[in-house]
Parts: C-alpha cells; sequence; structure tokens
C-alpha cells in the first residue's frame, strides 16, 4: 500500500484565494454606475413629481379664481375699468334692490389676484381674498358684441376677459410657468355706466 499525499492542484488553489485587484476595479466600476443610473433617476423622477405638483396647485388657483371671477362678472350691472390693473363690477343683490361693489385687483408687488367685496358665502362685508398667488402680470381686456376689436368704453363693455401668468418656483426644479386666458365672460345685466 501506498501511501499517497494529498497534492493541492491549481484549481484547487485558485478556489482559495479571493478577488484580484482588477476584479475588484472592475467590480466597484460596474457598482457605480449602475448606483448613479438609479440615483438619477430618483432625482428625475422627484423633480418631475415637483413640477407636476407646481401645475397642479396653478391650475387649481387658475379654475377657482376664474370660477369666483366668472360669476361676478355674469352678475354685474356696471363694469368699470378702474386702472390697468384693478376693475370694479357693480352686482345687484339677489333680494333687494341694493348692489355690492367688489373690485378685482392684480398687485405687482405682492404678485397676487384679489377680490375685494362682499363674501359671497358668509356676506361679510369688504372681505378681501386673495384667489391666486404668484402672478407674473395680469390683464384685463373688455369686449363689445358684435365688434371683431375690443370696447373703447366702460359704457360699451359688454364682455370682460382675463390673462394673466403664474409662475411657481421651487428649490430643486426650474421655474414652471402657466399662461391662462380666460373666456370672454358676458355681462348680463349689463346697464350703461351713464346711468349711475
Amino acid at each position: 500500500m501506498h501511501s499517497t499525499a494529498l497534492k493541492h492542484s491549481p484549481a484547487s488553489k485558485a478556489r482559495r484565494r479571493g478577488f484580484t485587484l482588477v476584479e475588484v476595479i472592475v467590480a466597484t466600476t460596474i457598482s457605480s454606475v449602475v448606483m448613479l443610473g438609479v440615483l438619477t433617476t430618483f432625482l428625475m423622477m422627484g423633480r418631475s413629481g415637483a413640477a407636476a405638483v407646481n401645475y397642479i396647485d396653478m391650475e387649481r388657483q387658475a379654475r377657482a379664481a376664474l370660477e369666483r371671477f366668472g360669476e361676478d362678472v355674469r352678475m354685474a350691472q356696471y363694469f368699470t375699468k378702474v386702472s390697468e390693473t384693478q376693475i370694479m363690477l357693480t352686482i345687484p343683490h339677489v333680494n333687494d334692490n341694493g348692489t355690492d361693489t367688489v373690485y378685482y385687483t392684480y398687485s405687482s408687488s405682492a404678485k397676487t389676484f384679489t377680490r375685494l367685496g362682499n363674501d359671497p358665502v358668509t356676506n361679510a362685508a369688504n372681505t378681501s381674498t386673495i384667489l391666486i398667488k404668484d402672478v407674473g402680470n395680469c390683464e384685463f381686456k373688455r369686449w363689445m358684441l358684435g365688434s371683431t376689436g375690443p370696447a373703447t368704453s366702460d359704457a360699451s363693455t359688454d364682455q370682460v376677459q382675463i390673462r394673466l401668468t403664474i409662475s411657481k418656483a421651487s428649490n430643486t426644479v426650474v421655474t414652471a410657468t402657466n399662461l391662462v386666458v380666460s373666456a370672454r365672460y358676458l355681462l348680463r345685466n349689463h346697464k350703461s355706466n351713464s346711468t349711475l
């Protein structure tokens, strides 16, 4: 009987040794590229989500403001363009012969579009309500029925339109901007300002 010493083959030696430096560098490089791709995708999704939230908030504000503005304009008997940034509407009461005066104002310094007048829900007098924040610019336009051009005076105004730009900035995303152009709201109860 021969005693055989166990000999270690080159294959068994290779199984016992660790990774080579080249293998570690290649694995680290591949892992880094994969992690960079995952982080970039995560950041892009976060920024897209933040931008979407900004647009949704702007749309919500604009929709609510235009609904309130449209209701007041359609009810108004008189329209007065006080300045380029402010209009006044005279709205009749439903239950008596009285009227309310409502102002819509754009403030370039505060970047707000505001309604000042009796609150339609609580009837509280001279309530100032900011309808839209972050307004970059605002323009009131007046129109005459049956005319292709704008109205030349408050008395000849039959329709009112508003055009404004809302910009919402965020730390992580590019500023979201939304241009809002309303329909032309018809002054259904319109009377000439000369009869005031």
